[in-house]
């Protein structure tokens, strides 16, 4: 009971000190803010405020309507070791090695529904993305090491490590519901659900290499429409 009312005075504490503030930073034309993203929130998959969290910037237009951007950059890399089979454990070879690059950018137009501390709103975004990746496998001395660029995941079976996105150039088309609420006048949080409009990927092309032979595979495109979204949260700090 005393931890359930303490909880409770917190909560009519926090309350009032919100209800106290002014006007909230994003009520006016030419108010600004960050924007860190979290748990995805971009236009798509790989999101420019956003799948996997984010940076990006909101402007007003007017107190009901902004322009937001955002971008994600993700490196990952990985070194796959070596390790001699049971039967030759005194076998030596040599590490491979793996690593993936992504870059996503968006931008959205958001039309806000209200003025108050709680501000539903909707809009739509467009956003681009790349990726890429390569990977050498650990081979025992003497071999042959097979190295694969821009390879899909099941490419990668038997390396230890596997790309997240696949490689190539990603368009897509959003449309976004969601509800800021400000915590302080100049701090607030929003929740987002986005679903996907229209989106197309051209997949690159994969280059398998073991000794002096090289393969290469075209991979192709794919597109879809009305996909299911994405959704997070976002903490936008106005300045």
């Amino acid at each position: 009971m005393k931890k359930m009312f303490s909880i409770l005075v917190v909560v009519l504490m926090i309350v009032g000190v919100v209800s106290a503030q002014d006007m909230p930073a994003g009520n006016k034309a030419g108010a600004k803010s960050m924007n860190f993203t979290f748990l995805g929130l971009g236009t798509f998959g790989l999101a420019g405020t956003g799948p996997a969290g984010g940076l990006g910037a909101s402007y007003f237009l007017s107190s009901d309507a902004a322009v937001r951007v955002g971008l994600q950059v993700a490196m990952n890399s990985a070194t796959i070791p070596f390790n001699p089979p049971p039967a030759t454990p005194t076998q030596t070879g040599s590490d491979g090695d793996f690593s993936e690059f992504s870059f996503g950018i968006g931008a959205d137009y958001l039309m806000y529904m209200d003025a108050g501390r709680v501000k539903p709103y909707m809009g739509a975004g467009v956003g681009v993305s790349i990726a890429s990746n390569s990977g050498k496998a650990a081979v025992a001395t003497g071999g042959t090491a097979g190295e694969i660029t821009n390879g899909l995941a099941a490419d990668y079976a038997g390396f230890g490590a596997a790309p997240a996105n696949a490689p190539g150039l990603t368009f897509g088309l959003a449309g976004i519901v969601g509800a800021e609420f400000y915590l302080y006048n100049e701090v607030s949080i929003s929740a987002e659900y986005q679903v996907n409009l229209f989106s197309m990927t051209s997949t690159s092309d994969t280059e398998m290499k073991a000794g002096a032979t090289t393969t290469t595979r075209k991979n192709g495109s794919s597109s879809s429409i009305l996909g299911i979204g994405a959704g997070g949260a976002t903490l936008h700090i106005y300045f």
